[in-house]
């Protein structure tokens, strides 16, 4: 379907990125939940507290999973439906058009950065520049999109073999970059009520009693 800038399928388009955006940021939230759990478990056994039981440990390293797969899902869905805003047409794309347009953005985004901090514009929360290398790694956008189909999108018998972790561990900080920089738009921070998203907040359980 073709969008028009500021036509009717414009502003449902725009509703339904506002609310995949807010999908990924609740999801980040729980996800820094879980991890800081996580992570404070192993910091007290290391301390000699009580090990967790196997249990507790897969339960959390569960519940961690699902937030970060979440958020991985929501943010691929946002950056898709942002591209085919812009592009003024809602038809599918090919892998290759998706990549390419993941790339180019996250690319964008960590020039942008790099040069922010060798210019001293950075604000004062910034990394080192070490922390950030001159290229996203070619395969980022690949890998990003497989994580987004095998751990999220779809059941395959993959999911269990495929490591999450080691996604983390290499590509986080661009996840993260991307992230970032969508909320300086679309971040309910912004907003100074919850904003209204049609039927998505029209959305009620209650029984509705017709007349006598």
């Amino acid at each position: 379907m073709k969008i028009k800038s500021g036509d009717a399928t414009d502003s449902a388009h725009a509703n339904a990125l506002k609310h995949e955006f807010l999908r990924c940021e609740d999801a980040f939230k729980d996800f820094e939940t879980y991890a800081t759990t996580m992570i404070m478990r192993a910091q007290a056994e290391d301390q000699g507290g009580a090990s967790p039981s196997a249990e507790e440990t897969r339960l959390i390293a569960y519940k961690t999973y699902n937030a970060y797969s979440r958020f991985i899902h929501h943010l691929y869905e946002f950056m898709l439906g942002a591209v085919a805003r812009d592009r003024g047409d809602t038809a599918s794309m090919e892998a290759a058009v998706k990549d390419t347009y993941i790339m180019s953005h996250t690319q964008r985004i960590l020039t942008s950065r790099r040069q922010a901090i060798l210019n001293g514009t950075a604000p004062a929360w910034e990394n080192h520049i070490s922390a950030y290398p001159e290229k996203v790694p070619p395969e980022f956008a690949e890998q990003f999109r497989r994580m987004r189909n095998k751990v999220s999108g779809h059941v395959t018998h993959e999911r269990s073999t495929i490591s999450l972790s080691d996604f983390y561990d290499e590509y986080h900080k661009y996840v993260y970059m991307l992230y970032h920089k969508c909320r300086e738009h679309w971040s309910l921070l912004r907003d100074k009520e919850f904003p209204d998203l049609q039927e998505i907040t029209k959305f009620s359980v209650l029984i509705k009693k017709g007349g006598p």
